[in-house]
């Protein structure tokens, strides 16, 4: 066993000092960089949050939710990503496509309700989405 002299507990509990202080004080360090950050993106216009697209309905309890496609390809695209995540999560949900629009509704079936598996599924969807449409692969 390791035993420390008063000296060398002294020497330890400051280094640990040093890096808490680093650690619960960052803006000391990072002063100049944020000041940069901040004065590059205040000409910029703000981000506003896209508000949730999907929609609750009642009986049953259930989101729905439409996406549109410039082109089949890209719904196609979508349609096969989303039924390879199902399987994925063993959770499934409606999917209806008419012309260039696909529309999907999900719920917990056994209860009839919104559960977070549906949560998670609805998160997923939405960026299989934004992937398909962005990097149109």
């Amino acid at each position: 066993m390791l035993m420390l002299t008063k000296r060398n507990r002294l020497s330890v509990s400051r280094k640990i000092s040093n890096l808490l202080t680093e650690y619960f004080e960052p803006e000391r360090t990072l002063q100049p960089a944020i000041q940069q950050f901040n004065s590059e993106k205040i000409s910029q216009s703000p981000v506003v949050p896209r508000p949730c697209q999907w929609q609750v309905h009642s009986d049953p309890e259930r989101f729905s939710r439409d996406f549109s496609f410039e082109s089949r390809d890209r719904l196609r695209d979508f349609v096969h990503e989303v039924l390879l995540f199902e399987e994925d999560l063993n959770h499934h949900g409606e999917i209806r496509v008419s012309g260039k629009d696909v529309s999907i509704s999900v719920y917990t079936h056994t209860i009839n309700r919104i559960t977070n598996l549906d949560k998670e599924y609805t998160r997923n969807i939405d960026n299989i989405y934004k992937d398909v449409l962005d990097f149109e692969y």
